[in-house]
């Protein structure tokens, strides 16, 4: 299963995509922009996606922004 979170704005920078799934870790650090949170969302996410067997992946959302991708392996009873 593929859920995916689509975001239409700034997107995300190609070299901290890595990165952005680290704790603490915003847009607009060290610049100029204002956001509200700490930079633990994506972080949590992944901890959490991780424990089940997925994966979270960023992707650019065509037109502008950026799309996080979560992929679970669907299990049947």
């Amino acid at each position: 299963m593929h859920l995916r979170v689509v975001d239409r704005g700034a997107g995300h920078l190609p070299r901290s995509a890595d990165g952005c799934v680290q704790p603490f870790q915003r847009l607009g650090d060290g610049g100029t922009a204002s956001y509200d949170g700490i930079g633990l969302g994506l972080a949590v996410t992944k901890g959490f996606v991780d424990a089940m067997g997925g994966e979270v992946v960023i992707e650019d959302t065509p037109g502008g922004g950026a799309t996080i991708v979560i992929a679970l392996e669907v299990t049947t009873w």
